[in-house]
């Protein structure tokens, strides 16, 4: 019985020491049950990555969570890892429960982490709590995420409670400097219009309201994170950049002399004097025999008023007695600048027809009457009924439009000197022949 048991314990301990070999192998051989490497850490973040790079990205997050557990790294670090495992779950995999429950690892598990990885991580809990359905709990994400990096002061704190015109729950939305930016900004012809009567402001604040409520949903829903409207957004922000420099760097450094002005109008007297005008009015007819009937008929002693009216194949013009209304030159161009064609107007309710206006500046007596005269149309009959010649103005009477344009002009220079000086500072190339 002895000899019995002690062969008894001799297999057990047998069976105890291949079991233990077999685990150290597998140890040894970096494989857990899990299927997943269970070396150093290193191996882990690496294996993590491959699969990342190899788009199975649950098994991904799985690693790195198995790393952040193992890991001796900084909370900083662990707080990017699981921000990026995230966005890898919600971007990549759809999955909004998982990914909400990495962005709320970086916010309250870890310290001394980046604001703005925290921030951001905020930002996207609220897009995660949206996508399964908890606005509530996404505006409340949001609310913190507004208040990182402002610890101890509130909207309420910074702004008097009587300049307040909106809330969102404790939030400041719209203040009354918010207000009155936007009030002044409307022009006042656009402003009668749309916010007419002891309403209109109420109106306008209402829809400041509307407008943060729905950036919000937008913001709440991920829309902000959107590539093409990333790229749009810059496009404004960009534009607005531009615009400001042009102000401070252009237009708030051009002066003015009044010797500036005066030399410039002496050289530009013609553009600024009223043009040469006519007053026209012409009959339309379907062709050169029914014109020259109906000049024969006005030769005789009929009006042209009348005949315009028995006659004319212009349904706008006959019953006014074929009145095209002034015609007026357009003034030469200002020195330095490409000419201009005087001639090369439009006519109220015929828009371009240089064979009539030609004609019509060619008649030197009132009253005059050309003959028959083709267009696109048809064939005119054309009437001067008063004409004026340039009438010169002098300074004072054009110095705002003489202000105006030298203005404009040397902030030109100004600004094609700017970009001179930037694009040589930057060693900037332009490649236009790729345009095509």
């Amino acid at each position: 019985m002895k000899g019995q048991s002690l062969l008894s314990i001799l297999i057990l301990i047998g069976v105890i020491l291949v079991l233990g070999f077999e685990a150290v192998s597998l140890s040894k051989s970096g494989i857990s049950d899990s299927g997943s490497p269970t070396g150093d850490s290193k191996s882990l973040r690496e294996y993590a990555s491959q699969l990342k790079a190899n788009q199975l990205y649950e098994k991904s997050a799985e690693v790195y969570d198995d790393y952040l557990a193992r890991a001796p790294i900084s909370d900083k670090e662990k707080a990017n890892i699981d921000f990026n495992t995230g966005k890898m779950l919600l971007d990549q995999v759809g999955d909004a429960e998982a990914a909400l429950a990495h962005f709320l690892r970086v916010t309250h598990l870890y310290s001394e982490i980046d604001p703005e990885i925290k921030k951001e991580s905020r930002k996207l809990s609220a897009q995660c709590l949206e996508v399964l359905g908890r606005s509530g709990a996404a505006e409340r994400e949001l609310v913190q995420a507004s208040k990182l990096g402002t610890e101890g002061a509130t909207d309420e704190e910074s702004v008097d409670a009587k300049d307040i015109l909106a809330t969102i729950g404790t939030r400041v939305t719209v203040t009354r400097n918010d207000f009155d930016e936007v009030w002044k900004e409307i022009p006042p012809q656009i402003r009668q219009q749309q916010f007419p009567g002891k309403d209109g402001k109420e109106q306008l604040l209402q829809e400041m309201v509307a407008s943060k409520l729905f950036a919000e949903a937008a913001r709440r829903k991920g829309y902000d994170r959107d590539p093409q409207l990333r790229r749009r957004i810059q496009t404004l922000e960009e534009s607005l950049l531009a615009n400001q420099l042009l102000q401070e760097e252009v237009a708030g450094k051009v002066g003015i002399s009044d010797s500036d002005l005066q030399l410039f109008y002496e050289a530009n007297k013609a553009h600024y004097a009223d043009p040469p005008s006519v007053d026209v009015a012409h009959i339309l007819l379907a062709d050169a025999t029914q014109a020259e009937a109906a000049l024969a008929e006005i030769e005789a002693g009929s009006p042209f008023e009348e005949v315009a009216k028995s006659r004319s194949l212009d349904p706008m013009t006959k019953d006014k007695g074929g009145s095209l209304g002034t015609l007026r030159q357009n003034p030469p161009a200002l020195v330095g600048e490409p000419p201009v064609n005087p001639l090369d107007i439009s006519i109220p309710g015929l828009g371009k027809e240089p064979a009539v206006v030609e004609a019509a500046f060619a008649l030197s007596e009132i009253g005059e009457i050309s003959r028959p005269i083709q267009s696109a149309r048809g064939f005119h009959l054309i009437k001067v009924s008063d004409r004026t010649d340039a009438v010169e103005k002098n300074f004072e009477e054009t110095r705002p439009l003489i202000e105006r344009d030298v203005r404009q002009r040397k902030q030109q220079e100004r600004q094609s000197e700017l970009v001179a000086e930037l694009m040589k500072a930057h060693k900037v190339r332009v490649h236009r022949e790729r345009l095509n």
